[in-house]
């Protein structure tokens, strides 16, 4: 095989990052590890606040703690998350799009989290205030 008969896509796609050539599959295992030093570093979501029948935490709260490990551990990598509507089946379907990137390398990871609910029932219970 001889030089003219090697296509682009064999050849590994490097960029400069500090002065330093990186491949596509440096930048994936880089983002990687940066991931999961953010993934080790959160304690988990204290489920502390009562729903309907469940318990969450104040998703404010849970970005602050995402960004807290990022700065702490000065990792190269952050996020970003909008809403979407995408059509599955012929049916429109809330999703949250999360990207986490690496500002660095450029390199991202998307996934849709699906916010739809099918069909909302009343428990029944109204709201009321009560003053002493």
């Amino acid at each position: 095989m001889n030089a003219n008969n090697v296509t682009k896509t064999n050849m590994p796609e490097t960029t400069k990052i500090n002065n330093t050539n990186t491949t596509m599959n440096q930048k994936r295992i880089d983002f990687l590890k940066n991931l999961k030093t953010l993934r080790m570093g959160l304690n988990g979501v204290n489920k502390n606040l009562n729903g309907y029948g469940y318990k969450y935490q104040d998703f404010n709260e849970i970005v602050r703690e995402v960004k807290n490990v990022i700065r702490e551990h000065d990792l190269d990598i952050d996020f970003v998350q909008y809403p979407t509507t995408k059509s599955i089946d012929g049916n429109l379907v809330d999703f949250v799009t999360t990207t986490f990137y690496s500002p660095a390398s450029g390199y991202e990871h998307s996934f849709d989290t699906s916010t739809h609910i099918k069909e909302l029932k009343s428990l029944g219970v109204k709201s009321q205030n009560t003053w002493s």
